[in-house]
């Protein structure tokens, strides 16, 4: 292991002195040229943000260049003589000599007092050096660097302090994301495809250029569209969402023209994705597996078939030793037989300039993803054009248009979930798999593991269509008016294949030619902005006053169906299958709302904000639509102050403290707070279709209400080479929504209640540094830390609920604590698993509790730590993140326990680790007494991580290759998931199921601009 680690550092060592060389030729070359290159990064000197648009002109002249999305600019043909001006609106302008330097990045100083920013690409964006809430960015070199994503999410992790991502690997699949933990009552469940709980009630609020979308159009998002993400997550920042800002909010904007020459970008990548293991996890050879069939007398295991009995005569003893022999030399890698190298493509292209009143952007983009198997894929296709223009000085209009299409495909399996039904000794060849009886294994009916990958599988498809038209009108001095419509048309169909094998027809439980299922789902959104926003400056005192009015409409419909012995080309609704199921849904909901937004700030010192907004929304009982949110908030520039003057070491000192008051209607939906109903299934009276309830509603169901405490210092030191902050806060949930179970004579056996409070605190940290800053080399540094302790304080006259199987809250317990019985080891006499109850005695597996005290599924620590360095044309940069303090069910493991006396596979090493004979002392049972398949603190383990989440080495050979009109030639490779380090033994630390790690992958790219 040590002459591994070691090989793995000598190679770094060579690529580091590799590149060390470069730059030392770069340097040598580029100081003996008279004319010269500069390039840097222009930020704003208070809060460190980049600036998109700033003027770059060489002085004197009218030659100039403008920073681009990333708040780059990169201006050549200059001597050591040349003065370089930056402007923007709103700040000062700046003078710069060029001198010998390769790099010069500028801090531009504010000097407007409005209390809201500039237009940028056509929306009025809020100055953050007025914000009194917590507002976290994320960089936007996360989506330039173009990291292979199918859903733009997965590219968000480790990037803000108290945003949690929690990837899943698969093309095409959207991340789990957090805001500040979990706010609202969630369970894990133990299927395959729930393992970690979807609850709606718990995603925050995701706003795509002021529009409200949800996580499932992720993947018809093109990344390198995106120019800005914030994070909302306090109570204040959250407020103008009303019901729908309680678990915060992620604002995203994407690229629109900016004033320049019309710039040309072509951009194509090329990832290639190895054939993953199993983490931590050695499966067992030939050898060993025949053996241990032999010890545990699995009757149809090949070791025990072909181990001599009593009564054997020579002949068969010869016979079977020979077999068994055979059998010892086969060791099939199952994984890489049931999987192939996945590949991406993604092209991107895009066009963006504009004059003094029109602006406008255009890109298309295609994406291609070959999954670890057949049946694995993504593909998406996006186009965007926006277009702003100034029709006057005092009215501008601007349009946005999109539409994207993704397609994926996942089977209902994966190679990691088959390969432990497939032993070692087993070939490609084989047609009789012992392990794969579907008798044996409930629900299994493919005997053949090629024709269960691919031979059951689901086909999502999503389009999106988006339209947004947006009108402002300057009316006077300070005053604006503004009016936003939009529509958006979304349309959804999953379709479900189980295509047809010789074990369906024979065990008679599929008739026919296999089995297709359908569900379309289709909405259909409008959307009405009608908003004001007036600024006011007497003297060091500034006013400012925002508000409006929102109405969103959605009518929602359904389709679907399920059939027995039919092809996926024909559609029942042709009437051709008489046995097909069918059901239908259409529903509708409406949210108005109405809110304002007071500002004072006094001489750039002090910072009032006061926000209102009042929502009602159809989706409740009408006593219970209209709900108020308000938030309240202050700030202190510090370093405003004359006393302060002497501690010249800062740049920034400032003091935020905010209070709000939101709701969270997310885990509701229609048919939960009002009685709908419909043909949901296909029950009949005398040969008529029932109408049915749809689902058991709550006439006193309420929104969830947060309540949350923020206070925060933003600090600047050292010329603006260190900038970052730390924030704590208390966030406290009431009327907490569950599923809980009731009786069953109700007709239903659940209902959705709100039945508790939990509490959320923490504490944030967000660190930025320039590390080391030179004239011709940068070194950035960024590190984010989040820390949140979770708590349910209240279950409404109750101290436990149990919902399921494995859902449980108690007052005192996190929302996601691992609800287990207690594992207390094996008794040395017979075999047999033993448990701990309540008291600390010992009891069998029958009547074993479950408890809790044994840690959370939820990470309380998380965050990211990203390094870039440049030197000339030359960019390295990286990303590790990390988690702990949380612990993941080791499913693995168990499967693996308590299938092995079906003649499973188990892990390498497995023998030592059981019982055999009395006396011994084993951390693991006789298999064949280990029945119980209820989860257990024998498989809790910890999960704590940390991931060298990448590495992107990017060089732009612009001005080597000389192309006319090329203003940049950029070459970009990179490799992601390159090592994990973690105690936990099963898959992945972040994967809760039965699958496969998140893949390593090799990406080369190409990006030209001209």
């Amino acid at each position: 292991m040590m002459n591994l680690i070691m090989r793995h550092i000598k190679k770094y060592v060579s690529l580091f002195t590799l590149l060390v060389g470069l730059w030392c030729c770069c340097s040598f070359s580029a100081g003996a040229q008279e004319i010269r290159k500069v390039e840097g990064i222009v930020t704003d000197a208070e809060t460190g943000e980049t600036l998109i648009g700033v003027a770059v002109i060489l002085k004197n002249t009218t030659s100039g260049v403008i920073t681009n999305y990333e708040g780059h600019y990169s201006f050549g043909g200059l001597v050591s003589e040349s003065v370089l001006q930056f402007s923007y609106v709103g700040y000062e302008t700046k003078e710069v000599r060029v001198g010998t330097r390769a790099i010069i990045d500028i801090q531009l100083e504010s000097v407007s007092h409005d209390l809201d920013a500039v237009v940028v690409f056509g929306e009025n964006q809020k100055d953050v050096r007025m914000i009194t809430g917590s507002v976290g960015k994320i960089d936007t070199k996360v989506f330039s660097a173009g990291t292979p994503a199918g859903s733009f999410d997965q590219l968000l992790q480790g990037q803000v302090a108290g945003l949690a991502i929690q990837s899943s690997g698969e093309p095409g699949e959207k991340a789990t994301i957090r805001i500040r933990g979990n706010n609202s009552l969630g369970i894990r469940a133990k299927d395959d495809a729930e393992l970690v709980s979807a609850n709606r009630a718990n995603e925050p609020l995701y706003i795509l250029n002021g529009s409200p979308i949800t996580s499932d159009v992720f993947s018809t998002i093109n990344p390198d569209d995106i120019v800005d993400i914030r994070v909302l997550k306090d109570g204040l920042s959250t407020v103008e969402y009303g019901t729908r800002g309680a678990n915060g909010v992620i604002e995203i904007k994407t690229k629109r023209g900016i004033v320049g020459k019309t710039v040309y970008n072509v951009r194509y990548q090329h990832t290639v994705k190895p054939i993953s293991d199993l983490g931590g996890i050695s499966l067992m050879k030939s050898s060993e597996k025949l053996a241990l069939e032999r010890e545990l007398e699995i009757v149809s295991g090949l070791g025990y078939i072909y181990s001599p009995a009593p009564g054997d005569s020579e002949e068969e003893i010869f016979i079977k030793n020979k077999r068994y022999q055979e059998l010892e030399s086969n060791n099939t890698n199952w994984l890489k037989e049931l999987s192939r190298i996945a590949q991406v493509k993604d092209l991107q292209l895009s066009i963006s300039g504009g004059a003094d009143d029109t602006r406008y952007y255009l890109s298309t983009s295609y994406y291609d993803e070959q999954g670890g198997y057949d049946a694995s894929w993504a593909k998406r296709f996006t186009t965007r054009f926006n277009l702003d223009h100034n029709l006057n000085e005092n009215v501008s209009i601007g349009f946005d248009s999109s539409v994207g299409r993704s397609k994926r495909s996942k089977s209902t399996t994966s190679p990691a979930s088959l390969i432990y039904t497939l032993q070692p000794y087993e070939t490609t060849a084989t047609t009789d798999f012992i392990a794969r009886n579907p008798i044996s294994i409930s629900g299994q009916y493919f005997e053949d593991p090629f024709e269960e990958l691919n031979g059951r599988y689901s086909e999502l498809t999503s389009w999106r269509v988006d339209l947004n038209t947006n009108l402002n009108w300057a009316v006077w001095d300070g005053l604006n008016l503004n009016a936003k419509v939009g529509i958006t048309y979304n349309d959804g169909e999953n379709n479900t294949v189980t295509l047809a094998n010789r074990l369906v027809e024979e065990a008679g439980k599929i008739k026919g030619a296999g089995a297709f299922g359908k569900n379309e789902s289709k909405s259909f959104i409008s959307r009405v902005n009608l908003s004001f926003d007036y600024n006011k400056h007497i003297g060091d005192h500034s006013f400012s006053l925002s508000g409006g009015s929102e109405y969103i409409h959605t009518n929602s419909w359904g389709f679907g169906f399920n059939s027995i012995g039919i092809s996926d080309k024909v559609d029942p609704e042709i009437g051709v299958n008489p046995d097909a199921t069918v059901s239908t849904s259409k529903f509708y909901d409406a949210l108005l709302g109405f809110y304002a937004r007071g500002n004072y700030n006094f001489n750039s010192k002090y910072n009032l904000t006061g926000s209102f907004r009042y929502d009602g929304s159809s989706i409740l009982p009408e006593d219970k639509q209209f709900v108020p949110a308000w938030g309240v908030g202050a700030a202190w520039n510090v370093q405003k102050e004359t006393w302060f003057a002497p501690l010249h070491i800062f740049d920034q000192f400032k003091l935020r403290a905010s209070y709000g008051v939101n709701y969270n209607s997310g885990g509701i939906r229609q048919t939960l707070g009002l009685p709908f109903y419909d043909f949901t299934n296909s029950d009949t009276y005398r040969g008529e279709r029932v109408i049915n309830l749809v689902e058991f509603w709550n006439s006193d169901l309420k929104f969830e209400r947060a309540k949350q405490w923020s206070l925060a210092l933003d600090f600047g030191l050292l010329n603006h080479r260190i900038y970052g902050t730390i924030e704590g806060y208390i966030k406290n949930t009431d009327d907490l929504l569950a599923t809980v179970d009731i009786p069953s004579s109700n007709g239903y056996s659940s209902l959705l209640r709100n039945i508790g409070k939990l509490r959320n605190r923490g504490i944030e940290l967000q660190l930025s540094a320039v590390t080391i800053r030179t004239d011709d080399f940068r070194w950035t540094t960024s590190v984010n830390f989040a820390y949140n302790d979770n708590e349910i304080t209240d279950l409404y006259l109750q101290d436990e609920i149990k919902v399921g199987t494995e859902g449980y809250f108690k007052v005192g317990e996190a929302i996601n604590s691992a609800y287990v019985k207690h594992w207390a080891g094996v008794n040395p006499v017979n075999g047999v698993p033993i448990y701990y109850d309540e008291n600390k005695r010992l009891v069998s597996s029958g009547v074993a509790p479950q408890m809790t005290g044994f840690g959370t599924y939820t990470h309380p620590v998380n965050g990211g730590l990203t390094n870039i360095f440049n030197y000339g044309d030359l960019e390295i940069s990286t990303l590790f993140t990390y988690a702990w303090g949380g612990v993941n069910y080791n499913n693995l493991k168990a499967r693996m326990i308590s299938n092995v006396k079906n003649g499973e596979i188990p892990y390498d090493g497995f023998m030592d680790d059981i019982w055999l004979n009395p006396g011994d002392e084993k951390p693991l049972p006789y298999p064949k007494f280990f029945s119980d398949t209820s989860v257990n603190s024998l498989f809790v383990e910890n999960a704590s991580y940390v991931r060298w989440k990448n590495i992107i080495v990017r060089y732009n050979l612009g001005d080597h290759l000389n192309i006319k009109g090329v203003s940049a030639f950029n070459i970009t490779a990179q490799a992601n998931n390159l090592l994990t380090i973690t105690a936990y033994e099963g898959i992945d630390p972040e994967i809760s199921g039965i699958g496969q790690p998140l893949p390593k992958s090799f990406t080369l790219g190409l990006d030209v601009t001209f």
